[in-house]
């Protein structure tokens, strides 16, 4: 990380540390809240479901603000770059599919979630590693979803959640018996 002033600086290391100290403590904040409606207290039987979550929400919030503190004497020297737009991009990149994937998934199902996915990201990177030909994203993705399917399916029988698209299939297989 180095102290750029350059106009590609996205957003500093100061702004990140001290979003993230006041995200804890806000999490530290929720968890105590959470702990008093089941009770804080020392019953009969000892303690109440809330008492340990409590102290540990509040052990979070108490180290969470005590970096906001140090994060705000530090402000000066946290003044570097701690992601670019050229480095954001790149998260982004990788971000967005998978957050598609994981959005698709209760409609399509894991395994044609999954096919598209792979598919995907060779379809995307072809031009940075070997020039990959369609039958090769095919049958790397279908080849994938397939060992996936056998794996899980077949042998440990812990069927994967094929979606809409799975049952539609079996729909179909059933209705050729």
């Amino acid at each position: 990380m180095s102290r750029s002033t350059d106009s590609s600086k996205l957003v500093g290391t100061r702004w990140v540390e001290l979003g993230l100290t006041l995200f804890t403590a806000a999490i530290g904040a929720v968890v105590m809240l959470g702990s008093v409606e089941q009770g804080i207290g020392w019953g009969d039987a000892g303690p109440e479901p809330g008492y340990f979550p409590f102290y540990i929400g509040l052990l979070l919030s108490v180290a969470s603000l005590a970096n906001s503190l140090l994060t705000l004497l530090r402000w000066q020297a946290l003044s570097m770059t701690f992601a670019s737009r050229a480095a954001f991009a790149q998260v982004l990149s990788v971000f967005i599919p998978i957050a598609l994937f994981v959005a698709a998934m209760p409609f399509t199902g894991i395994y044609l979630a999954s096919a598209l996915f792979i598919a995907w990201f060779m379809w995307r990177d072809r031009v940075r590693a070997k020039p990959y030909g369609k039958w090769m994203i095919g049958g790397v993705s279908l080849g994938a979803v397939t060992a996936s399917y056998l794996i899980f399916a077949l042998w440990f029988k812990v069927p994967l959640d094929a979606g809409p698209v799975g049952d539609w299939l079996a729909m179909a297989g059933s209705s050729l018996k």
